[in-house]
């Protein structure tokens, strides 16, 4: 998507300000790169990922349906065996929603000393290791 960062005081869609909060939030983008992939200012991604955020973890680590309760398994150990790696999916996925969280909280404050003291934290991918 090209040209959105030159206009100014542009109305987004909500659903793209979503769409786009939710591949921040989900650890498929960092800000960085959806506000350089969508065109955007780098603040608005990041009042975006503030405002929906409680919302699309809500969404996203809300339970699926239990198998368990779909089918009426005759096997007791079955039954809880399933119930048990149910609830283990649910707390990874949540613990990964927390470490994506940390990753963007994490690329936002290198962002920022970036920007305001002029460093260079990240490391440049072409960048030869020294020979000690």
């Amino acid at each position: 998507m090209r040209g959105l960062k030159g206009e100014k005081h542009r109305n987004y869609p909500l659903q793209l300000k979503k769409k786009i909060a939710g591949e921040v939030i989900l650890g498929i983008k960092t800000g960085a790169e959806a506000s350089r992939d969508y065109d955007l200012p780098r603040n608005n991604v990041q009042n975006w990922v503030l405002r929906f955020r409680s919302e699309i973890l809500k969404r996203e680590t809300k339970e699926v349906v239990p198998l368990h309760s779909m089918e009426n398994p005759k096997d007791p150990d079955l039954e809880k065996q399933l119930r048990s790696l149910e609830e283990e999916n649910l707390k990874l996925r949540k613990k990964l929603m927390e470490s994506n969280l940390r990753a963007e909280a994490l690329n936002t404050l290198i962002d920022l000393a970036e920007e305001n003291y002029g460093l260079s934290l990240r490391k440049n991918s072409g960048a030869k290791q020294s020979k000690d």
